[in-house]
């Protein structure tokens, strides 16, 4: 899902603010656990493995994250991990060229995702 480029009713602009609050603590969670699970930091932001391989380290590294989590495991956070996570995301929307259209289904999905709100 991406945001709206131009949102012009309560619901688009609902739906941008609702995007970013998520989007910021997805990547902050993808952040604390590369600095956990150095595994996921040494790609430099692209696959070694195939997709299929790894989805499944993601789950399992999920899972272990989540185990960590519920035995109060700590967790030192490696700075330089998060300065150089932060520096391979995408740029916010506003920022980037303008990008192909999206497949029909997806814009659709999109749009009754934002009547939601």
């Amino acid at each position: 899902m991406t945001p709206l480029a131009n949102p012009t009713t309560a619901s688009e602009t609902a739906y941008n603010a609702a995007h970013a609050k998520t989007r910021n603590v997805i990547e902050r969670c993808f952040g604390v656990m590369k600095s956990r699970f150095r595994c996921l930091d040494r790609s430099g932001g692209t696959l070694l493995y195939s997709a299929e391989k790894t989805c499944k380290i993601v789950v399992a590294v999920a899972v272990l994250h989540n185990m960590c989590i519920s035995r109060r495991l700590a967790t030192a956070v490696d700075a330089d991990v998060l300065r150089r996570h932060n520096d391979i995301q995408p740029a916010p929307l506003d920022q980037r060229h303008a990008a192909a259209a999206p497949p029909r289904s997806a814009v659709e999905l999109r749009r009754s995702i934002v009547q939601q709100f």
